[in-house]
């Protein structure tokens, strides 16, 4: 078994193995084959097969294939993901307003490799009177592996309002 990091050089290696009758002399049939590589596999796993075959001069065929499975890669992890905040009620017009994108990696390459942005999902839920907005960015990558972050953002009720310019009051 390897890991996905792992497949990816093994896959671009083949090995020679040697054969024997482990006959003397005339009798003697050995040397070595360099194997060949079937890689089946992607960042969801998958199995590599490596099949070494000979025929000697007496048209007799010898074969051996070695199967390896390839683990999944890790799955993706939000790279900096922003905390809970809060923000006033003009703020919140401004940020309900505007998706942000977050992007995603498990760290992988080649084959490994899973890695992207995603727009945020928000949803707004205040007044006036205060409220809350929730961002909410998921990914599922083909492997089927779902992750999800979740910002809530708490909006302060907007400030009392006051009279503008209220008549003064008269002395008698």
């Amino acid at each position: 078994t390897l890991t996905c990091e792992e497949a990816q050089t093994y896959a671009a290696t083949p090995v020679t193995l040697s054969y024997t009758n482990n006959g003397t002399n005339g009798c003697l049939i050995a040397g070595d084959v360099v194997g060949v590589i079937d890689a089946n596999f992607d960042e969801c796993g998958g199995a590599i097969t490596q099949t070494w075959s000979y025929t000697d001069a007496c048209n007799n065929p010898i074969s051996y294939t070695q199967t390896i499975t390839v683990e999944p890669a890790p799955t993706a992890n939000w790279v900096n993901p922003p905390a809970n905040t809060t923000l006033t009620c003009e703020e919140a017009l401004t940020y309900a307003a505007t998706p942000v994108s977050l992007s995603y990696t498990n760290g992988g390459t080649g084959t490994c490799l899973i890695a992207g942005d995603v727009l945020g999902v928000i949803d707004a839920n205040f007044t006036e009177c205060g409220g809350a907005i929730t961002q909410t960015w998921t990914y599922t990558d083909d492997c089927s592996n779902t992750i999800i972050h979740v910002q809530t953002i708490t909006v302060e009720p907007a400030p009392t309002a006051s009279f503008t310019n209220p008549p003064a009051d008269d002395v008698l």
